[in-house]
């Protein structure tokens, strides 16, 4: 069974539905496929930085929805998070969470700060981020905590090494597999995810 995860647009605003009938969802051997109502699901994946090192990080997601009889509704991402488990050493960031979808980590060239990368699915989400330019947000990590900035234009272009999840999809991501690099990298190629989704785009319209 394959399944694949959609970023769809619709009324001039950015959602993701789930439908029922057509399973659109991301999948891998081993992931297990549960109904619709669940509203967190667990991962590991392997993230490979920009200077070839490999990292695992445990993900987390969790989403509420309003589903209607037939199959239509929506969702909403509550939260997610990551967190680097392997290698741990003293320079291990500490856990991130917020209301955006991770989709690049790494650690600055220069100043070796640790990095994240956000997106969001929503038109609400963008406008509280003040309505920039680009659908990211990002992350620096400072002084034991996560520190929330405009993007920096070093990332621009550098694609994705997070896998973006999209959160109205009810796969159950198990922790009893890693996602390997490779295993991201055939979700991503056989899926229809937007460009924005797949690298830091340089130029976007919002839809909104």
């Amino acid at each position: 069974m394959v399944i694949r995860a959609t970023a769809l647009r619709a009324n001039s605003s950015r959602y993701l539905s789930c439908n029922v009938g057509v399973l659109i969802c991301l999948a891998i051997a081993g992931l297990l496929l549960t109904a619709c109502s669940d509203p967190r699901f667990e991962w590991r994946e392997q993230v490979r930085l920009q200077n070839g090192q490999t990292l695992i990080v445990e993900r987390v997601a969790e989403f509420s929805e309003n589903w209607v009889a037939g199959g239509g509704g929506g969702s909403v991402n509550k939260g997610m998070s990551l967190r680097v488990t392997q290698p741990a050493g003293p320079d291990t960031p500490a856990v991130w969470n917020a209301l955006y979808v991770p989709m690049l980590l790494d650690r600055d060239a220069k100043t070796q700060e640790w990095a994240i990368v956000a997106t969001f699915f929503h038109c609400d989400s963008w406008q509280a981020l003040g309505k920039p330019k680009l659908p990211y947000t990002e992350y620096r990590y400072r002084n034991g905590s996560w520190v929330q900035q405009s993007l920096s234009p070093q990332w621009i272009g550098r694609p994705a090494n997070v896998l973006v999840v999209d959160p109205s999809r009810k796969s159950a991501m198990t922790d009893r597999n890693t996602l390997t690099v490779e295993n991201k990298e055939a979700i991503v190629e056989g899926s229809t995810m937007l460009p924005e989704y797949r690298r830091i785009v340089d130029h976007w319209s919002s839809g909104c």
